[in-house]
């Protein structure tokens, strides 16, 4: 699945948004484009799930 995050703009907002994402599925695989800000994530786990752990952590995404 992919989605937009629009405050994601570096290298660090990219661990941060792993973390988020390995909150709810510790083998989730995350592929970051910081250009795009964009994200693909490998996992298990719901859409719903990933959205609301990334914007706990304060990362805002959009399915795409």
């Amino acid at each position: 699945m992919q989605f937009h995050i629009e405050k994601m703009t570096c290298g660090g907002c990219v661990k941060h948004v792993t973390q988020a994402v390995a909150t709810v599925d510790p083998s989730a695989k995350v592929e970051a484009d910081t250009v795009a800000r964009k994200i693909t994530v490998t996992t298990t786990a719901s859409r719903d799930a990933i959205t609301q752990a990334l914007a706990a952590d304060g990362y805002e995404a959009t399915a795409i």
